[in-house]
């Protein structure tokens, strides 16, 4: 009989073991929760809400394309002790799944509480109403780049605030008080603290995701109070920027600029030589100034355009982190304005 509650007592405590590991909660107070994400921004978010409690590395290099980053037995190495993973979603990183499977680590597998989709519950541009390898790399949820939208960020941050709190319960007040804070920033920054601080992030947020911010502010006789980014891309208002891929459209709506083309005819597929003169007739006969393009892809295209042009080849970033790049969310989105308006301020072209 004794024999027996040994065993028990044994198989018992390997349960418990095995339980803890699959949980791996945060014990110590030393030790930190290991966060790993596919890109630099959702690490940039981690950082904002988790604080001093966790260490987050993300997998993606900035420079190289998120959509086809190759999932290495290094990227492997690195997602196995996680304790939580964060890919964005949206059929972006499709890559992710073979770096999780490739791991071993069995918390951060699909339907865990330590895998964690951002973009859950962010609202979509550019559904495709019907699906064909025809229309090139068409993502069947909808445009993925929607972190280029400030607005998008506090959701995407707020979604890696339920993922800590998941993994980590009785730390929640803090990533909460620290989500709520990094929400607070990011309103400063798109509103200008003022506003913010006399109507509410809460409402701004609100009015301007209905598109009628302008509008509201006049009503209110706020027009003059607006800061922040919105009132340095004032100028940008109802500009045309000719794009290289649909990186942009976030960006682009929430700014107020218009995309009249993008270089690639087919999202994915490389522009042909017919398409590129296609668009430098475009640009010509509008006189558009500017050509924005993501740092990753080859930009003879995009000097090609200028060269014919006269227009200003605009070449960012789209994701913090990287030798000499933003070493954050707000000085990624800096960044992006500041490029712009210098090349929107720059003499119409010639030809």
């Amino acid at each position: 009989m004794q024999r027996i509650h040994r065993v028990v007592l044994i198989a018992l405590l390997i349960a418990i073991g095995s339980e803890r590991a699959l949980a791996r909660p945060l014990t110590p107070a030393e030790n930190k929760l290991k966060v790993v994400t596919t890109l630099g921004v959702l690490a940039d978010f981690a950082r904002a809400v988790g604080g001093d409690r966790v260490e987050v590395e993300a997998l993606a290099d900035p420079r190289e394309d998120p959509h086809f980053v190759q999932p290495r037995p290094t990227l492997m190495k690195r997602a196995r002790e996680a304790d939580l993973f964060v890919e964005l979603g949206m059929g972006l990183e499709l890559w992710a799944q073979k770096v999780v499977e490739g791991s071993g680590n069995p918390r951060i597998q699909p339907g865990e509480p330590a895998r964690v989709v951002a973009s859950t519950g962010v609202t979509a541009l550019e559904l495709p109403r019907e699906l064909s390898r025809e229309w090139g790399d068409v993502h069947p949820y909808g445009n993925p780049h929607v972190w280029l939208d400030p607005l998008n960020a506090k959701d995407l941050a707020a979604n890696i605030a339920r993922g800590l709190e998941a993994v980590d319960a009785p730390h929640a007040v803090e990533y909460e008080a620290n989500l709520k804070r990094f929400q607070e920033q990011l309103d400063d920054a798109l509103f200008g603290a003022d506003l913010v601080k006399e109507v509410g992030g809460k409402m701004l947020t609100r009015v301007a995701r209905q598109g009628r911010l302008s509008a509201w502010l006049a009503e209110k006789g706020l027009t003059g109070k607006l800061g922040g980014w919105l009132a340095r891309a004032a100028p940008l208002a109802g500009r045309p920027v000719v794009t290289f891929h649909k990186s942009w459209v976030y960006f682009a709506e929430r700014f107020g600029l218009t995309i009249p083309i993008e270089i690639e005819e087919k999202p994915g597929i490389p522009p042909s030589a017919r398409r590129r003169d296609s668009v430098v007739e475009l640009m010509q006969a509008r006189k558009l100034r500017t050509v924005l393009h993501e740092v990753f892809y080859a930009t003879d295209a995009a000097e090609y355009l200028a060269k014919e042009t006269g227009a200003h080849a605009v070449v960012v970033p789209i994701d913090v982190g990287g030798e000499g790049g933003p070493k954050d969310y707000f000085q990624l989105v800096e960044l992006w304005l500041a490029k712009l308006l210098e090349s929107e301020s720059a003499a119409p072209p010639a030809k």
